[in-house]
């Protein structure tokens, strides 16, 4: 099963006896918002109301009655269909073609909670900042929806003893050497595939990098046909532009000339923003990290870009999969572009499903001593992991022992292509002595971060050593 994270999420939802409230599923195209409904109808018997809004309904007329069981009474003489709230999901679809729905589903809460009901669609984001709309605060469920993670990729290739091993691995334990030769083949395979549903079932299928690329593209396609959908004046050329040299601005802040020194930065700065309402992009943004919550101190001016997904990347910056297939170290593809979308996407996707996802990076400019660290994340018990993507020794992490420095941490995390380890690291920097845990991890053991830092936090406040 490819979406197993978000239909266990689903299951959950629709098992609630009392307190479930109308589902709204938010996600980029094609990242299998309509196919994970369908799944979870089917692994449940559940019989599925499926509407389609983009089509001319006859029912749609009784939305403003905001009369849940009016509506429901419409579907079922229209679609000659029996709406049980016992055994079925009513299912509305590309809901952004129809967002008088979305004030019913307050409704739907208050006055027929027995009902299961689930609204998705693409380009949700634009219909949700129209200034005259407004969503039903407390009356909705949310599920973001991103594209497939690591260890979802493992699953759909029946890679059941890796991620097996994954999930159990602890810091202190020995690691085979053919295991970590296999695993980080599997890890090259997800940063050429990616994890879009489509690109994955096709591998899946027949193990052929010229059919997953196709299939990327197309994708790619699909996504620009999309523009001159979004609401407002969109400008479909500078939004074009934009899209295709997002991967080539990855992994540094992003300034505006660097994408069009003849256009005003007000024009790109929305063409941006469109981008990230469509979910195709993200920012991640510059935050002073000086203690949690992170977005408290987080400055909007200063961003990075995260891509929506590091299959597509590759194949908007039209590196050969085969090229990328046979480098042992992928923190050297495209300058290590590539393993920074990889990382950022999989911590990304480590954010409750049911919250926006967040995700920064911590910069010092100065003269003398400028630093920079790749992210910033809140570790166990509130404490700040700060985290490089980077290949090479321990000598070439200066930005990372600048902040744990001058923020007075105690650990910190680099991931590169070598097996993992924990070290203690001592060294003289600008900012004076640091002291701190050093653990470095395999890029395939993102998605374990948040347990495998607890363990190293617990050993710290046992006073436990660790060795390298």
């Amino acid at each position: 099963m490819l979406i197993r994270k978000s239909l266990d999420y689903l299951k959950e939802w629709h098992g609630r006896e009392t307190g479930r409230k109308p589902l709204l599923i938010r996600g980029a195209r094609q990242v299998g918002k309509t196919t994970l409904v369908r799944i979870l109808a089917e692994e449940l018997g559940a019989e599925l109301v499926e509407i389609n809004l983009e089509r001319p309904w006859k029912f749609t007329s009784t939305l403003a009655n905001l009369d849940p069981f009016l509506t429901i009474e419409a579907i079922e003489f229209e679609m000659n269909v029996d709406v049980d709230p016992g055994r079925s999901i009513l299912f509305f679809d590309e809901a952004q073609a129809c967002p008088e729905i979305f004030p019913l589903l307050r409704y739907f809460y208050e006055r027929t909670p027995q009902y299961c009901v689930i609204v998705t669609g693409s380009l949700l984001e634009f219909v949700l900042r129209e200034p005259d709309f407004s969503m039903p605060v407390g009356r909705i469920d949310f599920l973001h929806l991103a594209p497939l993670t690591f260890e979802e990729f493992l699953l759909a290739l029946g890679e059941g003893k890796a991620l097996e091993f994954l999930k159990g691995y602890e810091l202190r334990d020995d690691f085979p050497g053919h295991v970590h030769d296999k695993l980080s083949q599997l890890v090259r395979l997800y940063s050429i595939v990616g994890g879009m549903p489509e690109a994955v079932s096709t591998f899946v299928e027949d193990r052929s990098f010229k059919s997953v690329e196709r299939v990327k593209s197309g994708i790619v396609d699909t996504l620009r046909l999309d523009f001159h959908k979004y609401h407002g004046k969109a400008d479909t050329l500078l939004l074009t532009k934009t899209f295709d040299l997002v991967p080539n601005l990855m992994g540094k802040k992003l300034i505006y000339s660097r994408i069009d020194k003849t256009r005003k930065s007000a024009d790109i700065s929305k063409a941006v923003q469109q981008l990230c309402l469509a979910r195709v992009v993200a920012k991640v943004f510059k935050t002073s990290a000086n203690g949690i919550p992170l977005a408290a101190e987080r400055d909007e001016r200063f961003f990075k870009i995260l891509f929506l997904d590091v299959g597509l990347c590759l194949t908007q910056l039209k590196l050969a999969p085969t090229e990328v297939d046979r480098v042992e170290e992928i923190n050297l593809v495209n300058r290590g572009t590539v393993a920074e979308q990889l990382i950022g996407q999989e911590l990304y996707a480590l954010s409750p499903l049911h919250t926006e996802p967040e995700l920064y990076y911590w910069v010092r400019e100065r003269k003398a001593s400028s630093a920079e660290v790749d992210y910033v994340i809140q570790g166990p018990a509130g404490q700040l992991a700060p985290i490089e993507v980077k290949a090479g020794s321990t000598g070439s992490l200066r930005s990372l022992q600048i902040m744990v420095a001058e923020k007075q941490l105690n650990l910190a995390v680099r991931f590169n292509s070598e097996l993992p380890s924990v070290m203690r690291e001592q060294r003289r920097t600008l900012k004076g002595n640091v002291d701190f845990k050093l653990i470095s991890l395999p890029h395939y053991l993102v998605s374990q971060l948040p347990r495998l830092l607890q363990g190293v936090n617990e050993e710290l406040g046992m006073n436990h050593g660790l060795h390298g």
